[in-house]
Formats: C-alpha cells, structure tokens, sequence
C-alpha cells in the first residue's frame, strides 16, 4: 500500500467508525517517517486547515499499557476543537469507535519559537495555557497498535474541549511541572495526575515536539495562534453513555472542567 492508498483507508474507518486491523500487523512495512506523510495526507482529505497540535504518549507511567517507548503528535483544526463557555460540552460517543477522555494542559503560542529552541524560549513563545480534555480514539480494536499506526492515523485525535485560560505566563515551565489535577467520573475520584507526568514537563514535551517537526519534512512548524495540548496527566479512561467527566485543577490553571457523555 502506498500513502495515499493508507490515508484513504483511515479517512473511511474514521468516517464509517469502523475499526481496522493495524498496518503494522500486516504484511507492509510503515515507519514513522511515512506515518507523518500519511497524517499530512489524511488532513487534506478530511479539509482540516491545521491550527495545532496534539502529543501523544508523553506520559511515560503509561507506555507499557500501550506497549509504547516514545511519544508521538497528531494534527488539530477548528473542526476538532471547542471551546467550555456555556454550560457543559456535550461529547457524542456514537461518534467514536473506543474513546477515551485524558485530562491535559493546552498551550497557544504568541508565536513561532526558533529552531532547536530551548525551553526557556519555547516558554516565552506562549501566549496563554488552559485546561483541557482530549478526546482519543483507535480505529484499532482493544487500542492494540505500534507508534506508526497511531501516527498514521492523525495521533488517535478525536477532539479537545478548552477550558479558562490564564494569561500570567511567567516561571512557565516549572509552575507547570507542579500543575495538578483530580480526575472524576459522576462525583467519584478516578485518578490524579501533574504536569510532572508529562515527559519532563509540559515545555519538555513541547521542546520534543518541535525538534520532532523540524525533523519531519512533510510537517510545517507551528505559527501564531495555534494550540497544542501537551498530553494527557492520568491514564486514559474509557467513556460510557451517562457519564460526567469533571477535571479538577490547581496550581497556575485553577479552575475545573466539566464534561457530559450522550
């Protein structure tokens, strides 16, 4: 199978909501490097103009879950992402396969940082952070996949829910290192997590994914206005019809974010 010919058959399990078998497991071969042509490949025929990004398996406590051993990124666009202004945003499982809700740190950049930047200038890059939920999905049955097919397959982005956003950007890194978050489900607490979770920080995951892209010849790096989340803080938790998702923060992001699954 060629790009194309992968990109087209993601684009139809995501459309048709069905799931497929991973490309890994079949006789093919598809490295990382043509995963991420694959991605480009697969924005164009959904029509997403691509306005951020979304790290993927940061959270190193999880990657023998997954049978991980590195991060990845996927693309976002204004189809994908909502912001929680009124009320409570409403998550449709039928629109899914196997979802998952991860509670994260979101970030948007006041601009493009150098390249090779260091944390320090990535850091002083960000206009504004916020809470936020990621919705994740596989197209693989019982999220069983290696690294290049969740790359290939947009970085199992489904969409992101943005919550208030804090502008006081100063000591960044470290006040996001010691960010918190209690995660609960219909009132009851399921997991707590930190930034410390992710990578070394959430600028550390940040710092990753721009040195990723500079590396990547069919990736364009990110540009004023765009956001980033930086990966989830706790475990991924599947979603049930009913249920009430609530993300409890505290440290630089103090404020909580709710969401309802119909």
């Amino acid at each position: 199978m060629n790009i194309d010919q992968i990109a087209a058959e993601i684009h139809k399990a995501i459309l048709n909501r069905e799931q497929i078998t991973p490309f890994t497991d079949r006789d093919m071969s598809l490295s990382s490097a043509n995963a991420y042509k694959v991605s480009t490949k697969l924005c164009e025929l959904r029509s997403w103009q691509v306005n951020g990004r979304k790290i993927g398996f940061t959270n190193r406590s999880i990657w023998p879950i997954y049978g991980v051993d590195q991060p990845m990124w996927g693309s976002m666009s204004n189809n994908s992402i909502s912001y929680a202004k009124n009320g409570m945003p409403l998550i449709k499982l039928s629109d899914y396969c196997e979802p998952r809700i991860e509670p994260e740190i979101v970030v948007c950049f006041a601009s493009t940082p150098p390249l090779r930047a260091t944390e320090e200038q990535i850091a002083k890059s960000i206009a504004w952070v916020a809470p936020g939920f990621e919705i994740v999905d596989s197209i693989y049955p019982g999220w069983k996949f290696n690294i290049p097919d969740t790359i290939a397959a947009g970085g199992l982005h489904g969409q992101l829910v943005v919550g208030e956003k804090v502008i006081d950007t100063n000591d960044l890194r470290e006040k996001l290192i010691d960010q918190k978050v209690i995660l609960c489900c219909d009132n009851k607490v399921v997991e707590e997590g930190s930034g410390g979770n992710v990578l070394d920080g959430p600028i550390s995951a940040l710092k990753h994914l721009l040195d990723g892209i500079s590396a990547e010849p069919s990736e364009v790096s990110v540009k004023a206005g765009d956001i980033v989340t930086t990966g989830t803080l706790t475990d991924a938790k599947p979603l049930r019809v009913g249920q009430t998702w609530n993300g409890k923060y505290s440290g630089i992001i103090n404020s909580s974010l709710s969401v309802e699954i119909v």
